[in-house]
């Protein structure tokens, strides 16, 4: 068995993460005794190169004159969703660390938990609409491109009211085990993750 991540949690933030994508964060934090990462990705930004003080440079995606970053405007409900993790994790005495990155939040996110040894990447999946929907035919949900595409392992957490599959969706009738659905396509289908 080869060695263990020593790294953190890492947990995805959007200004409007649910509470128990940030419970489920803070817990596994707690239980594993190490830090929890909290990552915002700014996608209305781009990594330029690096200072030499070693923060990253970004520069806007937008046209030229917009002079106001996307992260600016949310600033106030990013400060409300950072309140929230911190009582949290205090409560569950977790240290917790903020850091806003730039560009795609899939490359974002894999790149932070490679670069800092994280156990695992905490997201949500999206709740269902029209943003989701085109977001799931332009880039696919970001928790599916994120358990396909790095090494660290990741926890989505369901945000639907919806019950889970009943254990033997199997026709009465036939018995036909072609009736039952895929796990990839549930895991992984558009809609679910």
């Amino acid at each position: 068995m080869g060695n263990p991540r020593s790294g953190p949690v890492v947990v995805g933030l959007s200004p409007d993460t649910p509470d128990r994508v940030l419970d489920e964060a803070v817990a596994m934090a707690h239980d594993l005794r190490i830090p929890l990462a909290c990552v915002y990705v700014d996608e209305t930004r781009v990594p330029i190169g690096e200072a030499p003080d070693g923060s990253v440079v970004t520069a806007p995606v937008a046209a030229a004159g917009h002079n106001e970053s996307v992260t600016e405007k949310l600033q106030p409900a990013l400060t409300e969703i950072a309140a929230r993790i911190v009582a949290r994790a205090s409560e569950a005495n977790v240290t917790v660390t903020h850091h806003t990155l730039a560009g795609d939040p899939v490359t974002a996110l894999s790149r932070f938990a490679v670069d800092r040894d994280a156990r695992v990447i905490v997201v949500g999946t999206r709740q269902p609409g029209v943003r989701a929907s085109l977001s799931l035919l332009l880039a696919g949900p970001v928790a599916s491109r994120l358990a396909r595409r790095q090494p660290v392992p990741v926890l989505v957490v369901p945000l639907h009211d919806r019950s889970p599959l009943p254990a033997a969706a199997v026709d009465d009738e036939t018995d036909d085990p072609a009736d039952v659905p895929d796990p990839g396509d549930v895991l992984f289908g558009e809609g679910h993750a």
